[in-house]
């Protein structure tokens, strides 16, 4: 036959801290992901749109300017807030790209900032 343990109220103690030690990280990491989950969400739309952009016919003739302005015309319709001078012109090897590179930076709490880079590269044919 088993006995059955009791466990004494200090044993049961230690399994309280633990626990509320365990929620506590959960939800700072619950905080961090609701915080930082809004900047892919921002970069799905700007490369999305550069996509589209890229894909178009006239694209291969546009300067920086007018992919900066189309660009800029459909984040602000979609309140997305976007430095048009992360919009650049390189030239590699004979060949034109487009290269939309930025960090975004997420309030944390008090002084934790967390700071997200995302790099694309379209290529302008």
């Amino acid at each position: 036959m088993k006995s059955l343990r009791v466990c004494s109220p200090k044993a049961q103690r230690g399994s309280a801290y633990t626990t509320m030690i365990l929620v506590a990280l959960f939800g700072i990491v619950i905080l961090a992901v609701l915080k930082i989950a809004p900047a892919y969400v921002d970069d799905r739309a700007i490369a999305g749109t550069m996509e589209n952009l890229a894909a178009s016919s006239e694209f291969a003739d546009m300067s920086i300017n007018d992919v900066r302005s189309s660009l800029m015309r459909t984040l602000n319709t979609n309140r997305i807030e976007f430095d048009p001078n992360n919009v650049v012109l390189v030239r590699e090897g004979g060949n034109e790209y487009v290269d939309v590179n930025y960090e975004s930076r997420k309030s944390l709490f008090y002084n934790i900032d967390a700071i997200v880079k995302f790099e694309h590269r379209f290529d302008k044919k």
